[in-house]
C-alpha cells in the first residue's frame, strides 16, 4: 500500500470532498478518487458512501482514520529521528486554546520560526477538553491548555501561567464585592472551556449567586467589549501574560476563595517530537519571561 494514499485519506476527511482534498494534497480530483479506489481495493472494504455528493466516509472509514492519522504521523515524524544533534526540523502538530492563541502564542512562534526556520508549526485550536482529546489520542504533539483535573502518567506538564478568575465590570461601577456585582448587574456569560465553567458554576451554587444571564459569549474579547458599554458583568480570567484589551475596566477576584486557573504545555513524554516541543518550551519560557505591561489607571466612563 502506497503511504499516499492514507495522506490522501486523511485530507478528504479534513477538507471534506474530494475535489478540496486535490487542493490540499496536490492532486487532481481524478487522481484523488483512483487512490481512494485503490486504497479500498487494498483494503477489500468500502470505505466511502458515494452516494452521498460529494461521496463521504461511511463507518468502515471512520472506524479507520484515527489509525490512517497515526501512520501519517509516524511517517512524517521520521524526519525528526533522523535530524541531527542540534539540527531542528520537522513540523509539529500543536493545540492551542482561543485565549492564548489571541495573546501570547503569536509571539512565541514568531520566535520559534526566527531560531528554527526549518521547524513547522501546524496550529490546531480548540477547547481544552477537545484538545486534551487529540493530545492523548497522539493526533497532537503538544498542546497549550488550562491545566486538566486529571494527568495521565504519559504526559508532561509545563506551567506557564497562573491566572486569576476575576468578576469584570466597568471601572465606574461603585461596588468592589464581587457578590454584590453578580447580584446587581446583569451577567453575561463566557461559554467557553469546560474545566472553567465548572469551576465556576460550583462556587455560583456555593455561595448561593444565581446571576440574571442576559447574554452568552464564547470570546473573551466580545465579553470585555459588552462590559465596556455597560450591558453587565462576567466572570474571565484575568490574562498574566497579556493584557486583553486597553480598556478601562474593573477586575475584582471571584471565590472564596478566589478561584485561579493555570495555564500550560502539555505533551507525551518520550514523543518522537520532544526535541521540536523542547525548542517550543524554550520559546515560550523567553516570551513569557515578564508579563507585558498593562495600561496604567483604570480611567473613568459616564454613568449609563
Amino acid at each position: 500500500m502506497d503511504l499516499r494514499f492514507l495522506k490522501t485519506l486523511v485530507a478528504v476527511a479534513e477538507q471534506g470532498s474530494f475535489a478540496d482534498a486535490a487542493n490540499a494534497v496536490g492532486l487532481s480530483p481524478s487522481a484523488v478518487s483512483m487512490q481512494m479506489r485503490s486504497l479500498e481495493g487494498y483494503l477489500a472494504a468500502e470505505i466511502f458512501d458515494r452516494a452521498h455528493r460529494p461521496p463521504v466516509l461511511n463507518q468502515t472509514g471512520l472506524a479507520l482514520l484515527p489509525t490512517a492519522r497515526q501512520l501519517v504521523a509516524l511517517h512524517d515524524s521520521l524526519q525528526d529521528v533522523a535530524a541531527s544533534v542540534g539540527e531542528y526540523t520537522g513540523r509539529l502538530r500543536l493545540g492551542v486554546i482561543p485565549t492564548a492563541l489571541s495573546s501570547f502564542v503569536p509571539a512565541v512562534l514568531a520566535g520559534l520560526t526566527a531560531v528554527h526556520p526549518l521547524v513547522e508549526v501546524q496550529v490546531i485550536t480548540g477547547m481544552n477538553t477537545s484538545l486534551f482529546q487529540l493530545l492523548k489520542n497522539s493526533e497532537l504533539d503538544a498542546a497549550i491548555i488550562g491545566k486538566p483535573p486529571r494527568l495521565p502518567a504519559n504526559l508532561c506538564w509545563n506551567a506557564i501561567a497562573d491566572e486569576p478568575i476575576c468578576v469584570l465590570a466597568r471601572s465606574d461601577l461603585p461596588e468592589d464585592d464581587f457578590k454584590t456585582l453578580l447580584r446587581t448587574y446583569p451577567y453575561i456569560k463566557l461559554v467557553r472551556g469546560a474545566w472553567q465553567l465548572r469551576l465556576i458554576d460550583e462556587q455560583l451554587a456555593k455561595l448561593s449567586i444565581a446571576p440574571r444571564t442576559v447574554m452568552q459569549l464564547d470570546s473573551i474579547e466580545a465579553v470585555a467589549l459588552m462590559t465596556y458599554h455597560g450591558l453587565g458583568v462576567s466572570i474571565v480570567p484575568r490574562r498574566t501574560v497579556e493584557p486583553l484589551l486597553n480598556f478601562p475596566l474593573k477586575w475584582v477576584p471571584f471565590g472564596a476563595p478566589p478561584l485561579r486557573r493555570s495555564l500550560g504545555l502539555v505533551y507525551h513524554f518520550g514523543s518522537a517530537k520532544l526535541q521540536l516541543v523542547e525548542a517550543l518550551r524554550e520559546q515560550i519560557e523567553r516570551t513569557c519571561k515578564e508579563p507585558l505591561p498593562r495600561p496604567d489607571g483604570r480611567g473613568r466612563l459616564d454613568p449609563a
